[in-house]
């Protein structure tokens, strides 16, 4: 009776133990679905905007059934059976593939590269003449200061001449004066 009474508290640890797993996973996995969820920053109406927009690109370049298109986040298993990063998974059943389309497309864009980098061209253009322009101006300044700083060199050279002609003029002039006083004997 006495191993009874064990077996059964035994028993009911078991239960206990079992309930503590199947609610220790049941937490764990809405853990990691609330960890998806935060960690990709996704709502409802977020996928579904997604989806809307990827579907218009898949449109382009081909027919799909867009009744039986599933795109939902899902969380992607690790090789080691953990669960991993979120994952975006997409389902579109492809109906027909547009190939007048893509060559329809790929001219278009080509035509549409063509006039864009012919603005590019143009405003190099402008950039190189405003450039040219900026570096004649650039001479022509340099060319005056060159020329103005000449003009002062001359001018002080003028001055200078005029300088040397004056102190020799007064110099003459002493030496006239001083020939000119006569030497008296005392």
């Amino acid at each position: 009776m006495f191993e009874k009474i064990i077996n059964f508290f035994k028993g009911l640890a078991k239960k206990e133990k079992q309930e503590a797993n199947t609610s220790k996973d049941t937490a764990k996995e809405r853990l990691h679905l609330v960890l998806m969820q935060d960690r990709a920053n996704v709502s409802a109406d977020f996928l579904e905007l997604m989806k809307q927009e990827i579907i218009e690109v898949i449109k382009k370049y081909i027919e799909v059934d867009e009744g039986a298109i599933d795109v939902r986040l899902t969380n992607k298993a690790n090789d080691d059976g953990t669960t991993g990063a979120p994952a975006l998974y997409a389902n579109i059943p492809i109906m027909n593939i547009k190939h007048e389309m893509g060559k329809e497309q790929s001219e278009k864009e080509n035509k549409e590269e063509q006039e864009e980098v012919k603005p590019e061209n143009e405003k190099e253009e402008k950039n190189e003449i405003e450039e040219k322009a900026e570096n004649k101006e650039n001479e022509e300044n340099k060319t005056n200061d060159e020329e103005k700083n000449e003009t002062e060199k001359i001018e002080e050279n003028k001055d200078e001449e005029e300088n040397s002609k004056k102190e020799t003029a007064k110099k003459e002039q002493e030496v006239e004066k001083k020939e000119e006083i006569p030497v008296t004997n005392k």
